[in-house]
């Protein structure tokens, strides 16, 4: 499979603070994948770097085969939307969709018509007169008209409310169908985005934590609960991606398939197993200490 973005231990710092730490990964072109992690992982950074809006500290990144910092071959084939982008205050809507027909040479200018009439937005509408959802919605609307190879939503719902919001992921879907382009969404809804997704991938404090097919994540991990105990005894030959033995409950999540022979050594050990989302496993990838963090707000004061 042919790789529309390579980085290769790639790093952006601002000052003190690292934002991208190290980060590898080959993004698989014509996929629609889902960018998650907590705010602050680095998510914003790595689009924005993709975008050719910031530049790189130090480390290797090609965008369709090139670098794409002042790379204007290149940034006309990339669209990067957020859901608070800026634009001059007195700008009404179709004079910023005239701009962006001019800058993208795919530019839909009819479906992005289409678009606004189906959600009521008003040609004549100033952008800055638009609620949050509105104004999410009306910069979605301009990212995905666009069709460009790389296509790049930063948390695009971010104030629609939830029957806008499937019916963004329909659109989503619908087109990346009828134009099959790279679609990178980030978003902190795992649980929304998960049946629209081919591929998913996780960073953490600016590193890759994982990079996998959907279908291959609903399948890579379970969750096995039960007596302490019995627990240790059953994960110490698994590996082990997370688990939690406080006085709320006892469980571990592995990675591995459910298989006959895995729900018959359970059984033996008096366990119960259940698989886990994307989501729960998103969490657990990333939370090393979610329950434990949690048990001490509960602690009293002698």
């Amino acid at each position: 499979m042919t790789s529309c973005i390579i980085a290769r231990n790639l790093f952006k710092r601002y000052k003190s603070k690292v934002a991208i730490d190290n980060l590898s990964v080959e993004i698989n072109e014509n996929q629609l994948i889902g960018l998650i992690g907590s705010n602050g992982s680095g998510k914003t950074t790595f689009m924005k770097l993709c975008a050719g809006l910031i530049e790189k500290t130090e480390g290797e990144l090609m965008v369709l085969g090139e670098d794409p910092m002042d790379n204007l071959s290149v940034l006309e084939e990339i669209v990067y939307s957020y859901h608070n982008m800026s634009y001059e205050s007195n700008l009404c809507l179709g004079r910023i969709v005239e701009y962006y027909n001019m800058m993208y040479p795919n530019f839909d200018l009819k479906f992005a018509e289409n678009l606004l009439k189906h959600f009521n937005l008003k040609m004549k509408i100033k952008y800055k007169n638009l609620s949050q959802g509105m104004r999410s919605l009306f910069n979605f609307i301009c990212g995905i008209s666009c069709r460009a190879k790389v296509t790049m939503f930063d948390e695009p719902i971010l104030g629609m409310d939830i029957k806008t919001r499937k019916s963004v992921y329909d659109i989503i879907l619908r087109d990346y169908i009828e134009h099959p382009r790279t679609i990178i969404i980030s978003s902190h809804i795992l649980s929304e985005l998960e049946n629209i997704l081919s591929e998913l991938v996780i960073i953490n404090n600016g590193s890759l934590v994982l990079y996998e097919a959907m279908d291959t994540i609903k399948e890579s991990a379970y969750r096995v609960d039960g007596n302490p105990d019995n627990l240790v005894n059953f994960i110490k030959d698994k590996k082990v991606l997370y688990k939690d033995f406080s006085n709320i409950t006892s469980f571990a999540i592995i990675e591995g398939l459910i298989t006959e022979s895995l729900e018959i050594e359970i059984s033996t050990n008096n366990l119960n197993i259940s698989r886990i989302s994307p989501e729960e496993l998103y969490i657990y990838l990333t939370e090393n200490n979610y329950n434990g963090g949690m048990e001490e707000l509960w602690i009293k004061d002698n």
